[in-house]
């Protein structure tokens, strides 16, 4: 009788096992089906290669197999999505590679006629600039010079102002070569010639900036491209 009884208690017991066990998995896989399926939804409620690009960020990081940090240079107009790739028990980051989201080469920056001065749409990072082309319709005699600043909220720093020149009908292109010192991200550009809202003997249009590559992709190695997303290597 007691032995029954105790063989009773081991089955009893060896059940409970079982049930916790089958339970645990069953969360688990809950849980597995929970996380695939935020991490679809986070996938899908972005653009492939727009903005924070997590499509594309999604693809190179399932395709290579990076599960450490990698340097991500976002040019678009948007937050740093570099935290997709952050795990907090990893401290490694990827020596090799770079991505760059929204990266133009020979970008040039285009300016609307605002009634007195040029502005430009906002732009991200901008360090140097080459040179400035613009077409003279109508001019003076006179010289005239023209500035150049970087508008942040409203906040105009002038980056450049140019010496007195003779403008000729047509295009004109200056060489600038210029090292912008604590730019301003996310910003506006504008530029101003001298007096010439007032001066109706000038008529200036299609002004525009040349940016110099920050990147030069001829000499990467572009393992991934898909319109301007890239994953390419680090050093050239």
């Amino acid at each position: 009788m007691n032995h029954k009884f105790i063989n009773l208690k081991n089955l009893i017991f060896v059940f409970i096992i079982i049930a916790v066990f089958h339970n645990f998995n069953s969360a688990r896989n809950f849980y597995s089906i929970i996380q695939k399926d935020y991490n679809q939804r986070l996938v899908n409620s972005y653009e492939f290669c727009r903005n924070e690009s997590i499509g594309f960020l999604d693809y190179i990081k399932k395709k290579y197999k990076i599960n450490n940090s990698i340097v991500v240079k976002n040019f678009f107009i948007s937050p740093d999505p570099s935290w997709f790739f952050l795990d907090s028990q990893l401290n490694q980051t990827v020596s090799d590679k770079i991505i760059l989201l929204g990266y133009k080469e020979n970008q040039i920056i285009n300016f609307k006629n605002k009634e007195g001065f040029y502005i430009s749409e906002d732009i991200k990072f901008l360090k140097k600039i080459k040179k400035i082309s613009f077409f003279v319709k109508k001019k003076s005699e006179k010289k005239i010079s023209f500035t150049i600043y970087q508008s942040f909220y409203g906040e105009n720093k002038s980056i450049y102002k140019s010496d007195l020149i003779d403008l000729k009908i047509g295009e004109n292109i200056i060489n600038l070569n210029l090292d912008i010192l604590n730019s301003f991200n996310n910003s506006k550009m504008i530029i101003k010639f001298g007096n010439v809202n007032s001066d109706k003997n000038f008529v200036i249009d299609d002004v525009n900036l040349f940016i110099p590559n920050e990147i030069d992709l001829s000499k990467r190695v572009i393992f991934e491209k898909y319109k301007n997303c890239y994953l390419v290597s680090k050093n050239g």
